[in-house]
């Protein structure tokens, strides 16, 4: 299911959390319809958790700082953690009724909460001035929307994906940095700038790996030429025909000698500054947006090739990039909506604030800290470029996705595996498309 302006997606949940349909704030207790729409005092203590390392812990905590400083009588509860293990936690914590009041979560796991109303739906917040997203895009925006069309999280940082090029090889290999063709260029523009290119790559290099299982770059794929990725049912919205000829251009590159082999493939580090693009192996390869940095310090450590990203291929239906948001939902049960509301509100929209996250979790939301950063004469140009690409991509009204419960956990791992037995040759095209399609629509909207 595709459409303007919203991405949600899936992840694995515990067969407990799954029958659940409350949770809770800072204590227990039955669902609190009180303060529903973010009006009251805003006082006491809220939990709040999110994940990430130490430079985001720091990061996270010196907002909460000023949170509470801005907030006299207010308290935290902070809980942060692991990417790996924060959602195994948080849905231990749904289990045993004690959510956090505000949890972060990403687009990627929304409905398989909000099926189970577990979480507290934000548009009464936002008609009641509690939370505002005066300067938030709607195509930003709405990537917090679920499957009944509420918002049930404020995005506060947006992911992309990009086309990473190694521009010292492209000169080497005396190709253009990309198809150059006016309006953009389309996946058989670039399927093709791939297989010339990889004529003329320098011993040892490739033109790019063989991407045929990456979930992201045929989600692409199906934006760029208007293909549905789910139907209204959250069923895959595609059909075998689509997949076939999706898989049979990559199996053409890749037995061309165009793309890594399928053993090298297979054996690739999965930290984007340790793959073979951020070590200069390949000329290009899918990066995520905020990748850039890091790729290019792992580069650095290496020689004197310099990188840069570039928005995904296009075709008949437009841009083929989508976003994928990072923000804070609240618990149905949550026992102090009106606080949690306020620290969503500030983590999102307070300037200051959102010069010391220093898009720690991708770009900003909110288009007055955007250009604030941008505007900082002590950014790097490669974190300048990242948030100067999101911009371009917002500008471009991107077309959203509506991830249907399931989608992490059924998709994305069958995916990979049905194109593993493609490029290992345990099944044929057509037949490992059969089973995926079997397996997928399985399970997803369940």
């Amino acid at each position: 299911m595709m459409r303007k302006n919203s991405i949600v997606a899936g992840a694995v949940l515990s067969a407990a959390t799954l029958t659940l349909t409350a949770c809770t704030g800072s204590g227990g207790g039955a669902p609190n319809a009180d303060g529903a729409d973010g009006q009251g005092d805003v006082t006491g203590e809220i939990a709040i958790s999110w994940w990430g390392g130490d430079s985001r812990n720091q990061k996270t905590n010196a907002v909460i700082d000023m949170f509470e400083q801005a907030n006299e009588g207010v308290s935290t509860d902070r809980q942060a953690g692991e990417f790996s293990g924060y959602f195994d936690k948080l849905n231990v914590q749904a289990s045993s009724r004690s959510m956090p009041c505000a949890m972060q979560l990403q687009g990627r796991q929304v409905n398989d909460y909000t099926k189970n109303n577990l979480l507290l739906p934000l548009d009464p917040m936002i008609e009641s001035g509690a939370i505002n997203v005066d300067d938030i895009p709607e195509a930003v925006l709405d990537t917090g929307r679920g499957t009944d069309g509420n918002l049930y999280f404020l995005p506060y940082g947006a992911a992309y994906d990009a086309i990473g090029v190694n521009l010292t090889l492209a000169e080497q290999a005396g190709v253009e940095v990309l198809p150059d063709t006016e309006g953009g260029y389309t996946w058989e523009e670039y399927t093709q700038w791939l297989a010339d290119a990889a004529q003329t790559l320098p011993e040892g290099t490739k033109a790019i790996s063989s991407n045929g299982g990456r979930p992201n770059f045929f989600i692409g794929y199906t934006l760029a030429n208007g293909l549905n990725l789910f139907g209204e049912d959250g069923k895959l919205g595609f059909t075998e025909a689509d997949l076939i000829e999706y898989w049979t251009m990559w199996e053409d590159l890749r037995q061309s000698g165009v793309t890594e082999t399928r053993e090298r493939t297979a054996e690739e580090p999965t930290a984007t500054d340790q793959s073979y693009f951020a070590s200069g192996q390949l000329l290009t390869d899918t990066l995520p947006g905020n990748a850039l940095t890091p790729a290019s310090v792992t580069l650095a450590g290496r020689g004197d090739a310099v990188i840069n990203t570039y928005p995904y291929p296009g075709g008949s239906a437009g841009m083929g990039n989508a976003l994928y948001p990072s923000g804070f939902a609240i618990p149905v049960t949550c026992d102090n909506v009106p606080t949690a509301a306020a620290f969503i509100d500030f983590f999102t929209n307070d300037l200051d604030a959102g010069m010391t996250f220093a898009a720690d979790n991708g770009a900003p939301t909110n288009s007055a800290v955007l250009d604030a950063l941008i505007a900082d004469q002590s950014l790097p140009a490669t974190k300048k470029h990242e948030l100067e690409l999101f911009q371009e991509i917002v500008a471009g009204d991107p077309t959203s996705i509506v991830f249907p419960p399931g989608y992490q956990a059924t998709f994305e791992a069958s995916f990979k595996r049905a194109y593993e037995d493609i490029s290992f040759e345990r099944r044929s095209i057509e037949e490992a498309v059969a089973t995926f399609f079997d397996e997928a629509n399985s399970s997803l909207g369940q």
